[in-house]
């Protein structure tokens, strides 16, 4: 019976060795091949991407357009740019399925610029600069979506189309008509008033001498 009991342990001895042995096979399989760097996965370590910087914030389009904007509303307005609609705007709903859905279509879209007010930062309105390429089909649904999303949210958006120069006039009275505003007065250009110039006094008449 002793005997049995020995034979008994020494086969427990040898499968448990075996396991180890099999295991440890498998582990160098799934490592690395030697000269190659290890996955992410391996390491324990997040993957990382590499990226390269955009040149410019804006095109030289927005960057004109930006200048002209600035310049005309920098005594009522705090001008921002490519701000995020999802900055601005959020659902307006309780069910966390569709709150979810509607912020998806807002996350990845963005107002070419936004005028804020001056001291809170209370976004007062949106502005869209229009150049040729709204007319493609992708950009009208885009545009007709955004038009919707601050219809519905009461935010007036400001749509300027693309030119070579701004008037700085055009641009506060197309802003003033949008918000209700009164139209700005004209700065009526200072006249010189001309002085009039004085007349030569008359030479006192010297008396002819006498021989």
């Amino acid at each position: 019976m002793s005997l049995f009991i020995v034979l008994l342990v020494i086969g427990a001895v040898v499968v448990a060795g075996f396991s180890v042995l099999v295991s440890s096979q498998g582990a160098t399989t799934k490592s690395s091949a030697p000269g190659q760097p290890a996955s992410a996965s391996e390491t324990g370590t997040a993957q990382t991407h590499t990226y390269s910087r955009q040149k410019f914030l804006f095109t030289k389009a927005e960057l004109s357009f930006y200048r002209a904007l600035q310049a005309a509303t920098m005594e009522q307005y705090q001008v921002l740019g490519k701000v995020r609609v999802a900055d601005v705007l959020k659902p307006q709903t309780e069910n966390r399925g569709d709150w979810q859905r509607a912020f998806n279509k807002i996350s990845a879209k963005h107002f070419d610029f936004v005028l804020c007010d001056r001291d809170s930062f209370r976004v007062l309105a949106a502005v869209e600069l229009d150049d040729s390429s709204h007319q493609r089909v992708d950009r009208i649904k885009r545009d007709d979506f955004l038009n919707q999303a601050v219809k519905s949210a009461g935010l007036p958006l400001i749509r300027f189309p693309v030119q070579p120069a701004y008037e700085q006039e055009a641009l506060q009275q197309h802003i003033a008509q949008t918000l209700g505003l009164p139209q700005p007065e004209k700065v009526k250009p200072k006249t010189k008033l001309a002085t009039p110039t004085a007349k030569p006094k008359p030479r006192p008449k010297t008396p002819p001498t006498q021989p």
